[in-house]
Formats: C-alpha cells, sequence, structure tokens
C-alpha cells in the first residue's frame, strides 16, 4: 500500500470478510484496508482502498496475505476472530491454525473452508452445537455491554464461522507472531472489532454501516470524532459514504493501541484470544 506523505511507524486496519465471492478478483467488495502513519507529529490517514486493489500476483486473498507476510507495519488489526471458544481447542492457538489451513487446501476454489466444513474440522462434531452459539471469555465480555458479537461457531443464519474460517486461514498463511499471544511490535498481527471499539468511546455502534439517512448521520458523527485523532485529508467523504471503509479506519486503532501497549488486556493469557481496543 502507498505510504503517501506519512513517515515512520505505519498502522494497518483490515474490514474483513467471510463471504467467499467478496475474494474474487474485480468483485466488488465489502472488504476494505486502511493505512496510518505519522506526519509532523499526528496520526495520518495515509491510504485505504478495497483489498481487490491491493497490487501484486494472485487472488485478492492471497495478495493480502502476502501483504501481512511480509511485516511491513507495526501493527495490522482484522476485523474477524482469531480464535474460538476454549472448550473446542484442542492443543494449541498453533495447532488449531494448521488443522484450519488444511481444511482450506480441500476447499476447491474456495480460498478458505465452507462454515460446516469449518466447524466439523475444528470440533469434531457437526453444527449446531450444544449450546448452538459458544462464545468466547471476550466476546461475553462486549455482548454484556449490549454489543452484538457473533459466535465464532455458529454456521446458521448470521452466524460467524464462515468468518472465524477465512480469518483463521488468513493467519495461517501470513505467518506472523499474533497479539495477545505476542506483545513485541513489528508485524503484529491484532484481533479488532469496530463496533467494540465505537462502544468504547461512547459512539454510535448500532445501525451504522446501512444505506438509509439515519446510518449516514451516524457514520458522519463517527467521522467527525475520527477527525480529532487524526488527519482524514481528503477521504472524509469517502469514509462516510462507505462502511467498510470506515471500518477498516477503525481496525487500525485497535493496531495502534497494541502497538503502543495501550490496549486493554485480559489478566491472563488463553489460547481464545481478545478483541483490542483503542482507549
Amino acid at each position: 500500500m502507498s505510504r503517501g506523505g506519512a513517515s515512520g511507524p505505519r498502522w494497518l486496519g483490515i474490514d474483513f470478510s467471510g463471504d467467499h465471492l467478496m475474494w474474487r478478483p474485480g468483485r466488488r467488495t465489502n472488504a476494505w484496508i486502511a493505512a496510518v502513519g505519522t506526519s509532523r507529529g499526528r496520526l495520518v490517514l495515509d491510504d485505504v482502498r478495497p483489498v481487490t486493489a491491493l497490487p501484486g500476483a494472485g487472488s485478492p486473498f492471497e495478495r493480502l496475505a502476502e501483504l501481512l507476510r511480509g511485516g511491513d507495519f507495526a501493527a495490522a488489526a482484522v476485523d474477524a476472530p482469531f480464535s474460538i471458544p476454549g472448550r473446542y481447542l484442542r492443543g494449541t492457538h498453533r495447532a488449531l491454525l494448521a488443522r484450519v489451513a488444511a481444511l482450506g487446501r480441500t476447499s476447491g476454489t474456495r480460498p478458505f473452508a465452507p462454515a460446516v466444513a469449518f466447524v466439523h474440522g475444528v470440533t469434531g462434531q457437526l453444527p449446531p452445537l450444544t449450546p448452538p452459539k459458544p462464545y468466547r471469555e471476550t466476546e461475553a465480555c462486549w455482548r454484556a455491554r449490549g454489543v452484538n458479537v457473533r459466535s465464532t461457531l455458529w454456521a446458521g443464519p448470521r452466524g460467524g464461522a464462515a468468518m472465524t474460517a477465512a480469518c483463521l486461514t488468513l493467519l495461517a498463511l501470513a505467518d506472523r507472531p499474533m497479539w495477545p499471544w505476542s506483545r513485541t511490535p513489528g508485524g503484529l498481527l491484532v484481533e479488532a472489532f469496530p463496533a467494540a471499539q465505537l462502544a468504547r468511546w461512547e459512539l454510535p455502534f448500532e445501525r451504522y454501516a446501512r444505506n438509509d439517512p439515519q446510518a449516514f448521520r451516524h457514520r458522519e458523527t463517527i467521522v467527525d470524532a475520527l477527525a480529532g485523532r487524526l488527519v482524514l485529508g481528503a477521504r472524509r467523504r469517502l469514509l462516510i459514504r462507505s462502511a467498510d471503509a470506515l471500518d477498516a479506519l477503525l481496525c487500525a486503532f485497535a493496531a495502534i493501541a497494541v502497538a503502543a501497549g495501550v490496549a486493554p488486556t485480559p489478566d491472563r493469557c488463553s489460547e481464545e484470544g481478545w478483541i483490542a481496543v483503542h482507549p
């Protein structure tokens, strides 16, 4: 991605997609990536684009994995789960990534396994599970605060299993250190969740992604608040128009928080992972 006029450290935010169709070349996608740098002591939105516009060879999914594998960033945050509930983990987090990557290699032209195959492959059980929507500790914390979080192992309507399968496949391909398992900045991958970030900042975190007047006003409110945190430049209108571009930028703040060591963390690191937010 272009560095534009920014210099110094760089942080990436990725609004992700669990829909395999969104990763087809030439397809209009809901997966976007934002890059934040610094200029004259201030954070600057340096670039924001659909992942299908990333340079390089291969599919958009492969190009994103290649970009992350290169590690040319202090931290990169992805809007997708980095693990599954602890009760279903069989071995380490690294072992989980290896299993999911193997599932992806048997998925034909898809870049990652379908939701049902993913749930069966990592739990040994066909969905629905019992309970049908198990949550990690980090997800339960945000649900208690009124933030709608999808279950990583729910393969039904509006389920999170497809997104989790996609993200774990990406993490395996990128092969970078991940927070909170690793906490040393420098090519570090981070789990983000824009709705949680907005709730943390007491900004509208529901119904801001729709295409209606109320959602547009919500995005204006969010973008106005972001303008107090970094230089947006000519991309302000794009952020208001596109919720996906806005989510990518919100994810970048999770990366910034982790790299700076200010992201709230649990008392202990578990194999379940943790959603990072900027205070």
